[in-house]
């Protein structure tokens, strides 16, 4: 075995947690009138969101949106302040973090917009839906697994890859002394509720997860609850860690 390593383990959500934007909603700005038409909203069924993005995006090819227009699109969405600078902290101290982004969005939105901000180094693993394009150049994305868990959308339940991340971690020798998870959504509850007492859960204010956070009796989150609303509350708690 590996000789141990202590380090944090630093969690990120993706849309509305790095990017100050929805990627998936803000990919429409491309459909004509820059929306869903209501027939394509109609197409989605609760919990498959994955199953109604591959909808929007055969939608768009059909309309003659190209994968360059996808790419400069997605290049242009905001972060959210000071997030940049918390990554680039991060990345220059690999030595004491690792971060991970846990996010329901997909694989050519986020090495995208990562690599366009100067942060991709910073993260270390990322867990998204598996994307592509085809030979006609048209957008497709897959659930990223299977899973058990009745709380969480069919195709992504992000405490299982939590789990599965520190365990595989651990067989290398990285014991996390810290998590500090930092989020917006309903779906980042899920895997906050399994973190211990050391560690601290970050919830955006004005958003899902602190709402759902508020409503939980205290035994339910053993972590300790920082809320933020810029990078540099999340740049502050990062330093205090080491």
């Amino acid at each position: 075995m590996a000789q141990e390593r202590k380090k944090v383990l630093a969690v990120f959500d993706f849309d509305h947690t790095i990017i100050d934007d929805n990627s998936d909603t803000w990919v429409l700005k491309l459909a004509p009138n820059g929306q869903a038409p209501d027939w394509l909203r109609q197409t989605y069924r609760n919990g498959y969101w994955t199953e109604y993005m591959e909808n929007v995006f055969k939608y768009l090819h059909d309309n003659g949106t190209t994968p360059d227009e996808i790419l400069d699109l997605m290049g242009k969405i905001p972060y959210t302040d000071k997030m940049q600078n918390v990554l680039k902290f991060i990345g220059s101290n690999s030595a004491k973090f690792d971060c991970i982004v846990i996010s329901d969005s997909n694989t050519v939105f986020i090495e995208t917009i990562l690599k366009v901000g100067g942060v991709k180094h910073a993260v270390s693993s990322t867990f998204t839906n598996p994307a592509h394009f085809d030979k006609s150049n048209c957008l497709h994305v897959k659930p990223f697994h299977k899973h058990p868990c009745k709380s969480c959308p069919v195709n992504m339940c992000k405490k299982t890859i939590l789990l599965e991340y520190i365990g595989t971690q651990a067989q290398d020798g990285v014991v996390y002394d810290k998590v500090v998870y930092v989020g917006d959504g309903g779906n980042d509850l899920c895997p906050c509720k399994e973190l211990s007492g050391t560690d601290i859960v970050m919830p955006r204010r004005g958003y899902r997860l602190i709402k759902k956070i508020e409503k939980l009796s205290k035994s339910s989150l053993r972590a300790k609850v920082v809320p933020w609303g810029s990078g540099s509350e999340v740049l502050a708690v990062l330093k205090d860690c080491i």
